[in-house]
């Protein structure tokens, strides 16, 4: 009493995974997606302007030794002679603001690096954020374009196919089990 189901030569067309989201091709020694020249180019750029903000803020603590009003811009905008106290704020301020900017920048090259798609909002923030560095010398201002490089590559299709490999990994589809068809109530058959 089986239903035959008749060949009429129509099959249902189904789509695989690999269709509906490119697949990544996995490195052979880890086992993990392999990483596009973008996510190399772009955590590279955000790491290499952490490195540039750091010189600059050095630079601006060397030129304090001399001459604090032309040390930074910030610092030029309090006079011929701040009081210490002034100075010995601004310098917290300059060094704060600096924390910020290499902070932001170091967090989106990291985690764009270990494969996190939010780093790509992250990469907005820390392109904005970057441009607080005009308040310290021309040393720094590379970092800005490096921010906006590191920021603008993680946008791309290989970085979104990227990121989208690693959310398969991290969060598999769940599998559930299949449907009980039969429940036995008391001893089990096989224990009478």
């Amino acid at each position: 009493m089986s239903a035959e189901v008749p060949e009429t030569g129509d099959e249902i067309a189904t789509i695989t995974p690999d269709e509906v989201a490119p697949a990544v091709p996995l490195d052979p020694r880890t086992g993990k997606p392999r990483r596009p020249a973008t996510i190399w180019i772009g955590s590279v750029a955000c790491l290499l302007a952490v490195a540039v903000t750091a010189a600059s803020l050095l630079w601006t603590y060397w030129n304090e030794i001399g001459d604090f009003t032309g040390a930074s811009w910030l610092t030029g905008q309090f006079g011929e002679h701040p009081g210490i106290l002034t100075q010995v704020l601004l310098s917290i301020g300059i060094t704060a603001v600096a924390l910020v900017i290499g902070v932001a920048n170091a967090i989106t090259g990291y985690y764009a690096w270990s494969g996190y798609d939010w780093t790509r909002i992250a990469g907005i923030v820390s392109g904005v954020v970057s441009f607080a560095v005009l308040l310290f010398n021309p040393v720094g201002w590379a970092a800005i374009p490096l921010a906006l490089l590191g920021a603008g590559l993680l946008w791309l299709p290989s970085s979104r196919t990227y990121f989208a490999a690693w959310t398969a990994r991290r969060h598999p589809g769940v599998d559930f089990a299949p449907p009980v068809e039969q429940v036995v109530y008391g001893p089990l058959p096989r224990y009478r």
